[in-house]
């Protein structure tokens, strides 16, 4: 069975663009904070829910802006979200202003025997890599292309029973001409395997061009 194959735009608004041009005069003294986050109701009568961690398995935050509506269709998805606390208080629940939310790369963890993958064929420069609950994050920059390629995180099938089953970031632009370096942020659900009961932890293998690195664990608390 093949991978799909994916094509991984620049960062693209969504519908609440709009709130990235809102007045925001009375919040021009606070701080203002950046996230990935579920998109978790659109509820009209609510505004929008935002949930996520802060890290690994903090406690999961509510954020809600009363003054956002989003589509439907939004409802699950991992965002960016840029925005200002109502109470002034970082990482705690409560309303808040979205100041702009931006579109990333949302995916599942794929389960197969890596072997059959050139897994490795393209480096990506990695920013960051971090776990918040059920999700792998990563801040990284790709070379730009007009056409789709290989981009996702995949679960040695031969590896998922075991303590510390392996991951491999997945990225092969294929036969695209080089080009220049795009900032992107994606959003791994890694449930299927973090969840298995043998799990204790995760390894993440990664061609990064950027940090002397290649190998990012992640355990179990």
């Amino acid at each position: 069975m093949k991978l799909p194959r994916l094509h991984i735009p620049a960062i693209v608004l969504m519908l609440a663009v709009l709130a990235a041009c809102s007045d925001d005069k009375d919040y021009n003294d606070s701080a203002m904070y950046s996230d990935i986050v579920t998109v978790a109701s659109t509820a009209e009568e609510q505004g929008t829910v935002f949930k996520f961690r802060r890290y690994d398995d903090s406690p999961e935050i509510t954020l809600t802006d009363p003054g956002l509506t989003l589509k439907k269709e939004a409802e699950g998805l991992r965002v960016l979200l840029r925005y200002y606390s109502e109470s002034g208080q970082p990482y705690t629940s409560g309303n808040i202003k979205t100041r702009a939310l931006s579109a990333i790369n949302n995916d599942t963890t794929l389960i197969r025997p890596v072997e059959r993958y050139n897994w490795d064929a393209t480096p990506v420069y990695l920013h960051s890599m971090w776990r918040t609950g059920e999700y792998i994050n990563m801040h990284i920059r790709v070379e730009y292309s007009e056409t789709p390629r290989y981009f996702n995180l995949l679960v040695d099938s031969l590896t998922l029973k075991d303590p510390v089953p392996q991951l491999y970031l997945v990225h092969d632009k294929g036969n695209a001409p080089d080009n220049y370096l795009m900032e992107i942020y994606a959003s791994f659900n890694i449930d299927n395997v973090w969840s298995q009961p043998t799990c204790q932890g995760i390894d993440i293998h990664i061609n990064d061009s950027n940090l002397p690195k290649d190998l990012y664990k992640f355990k179990k608390q």
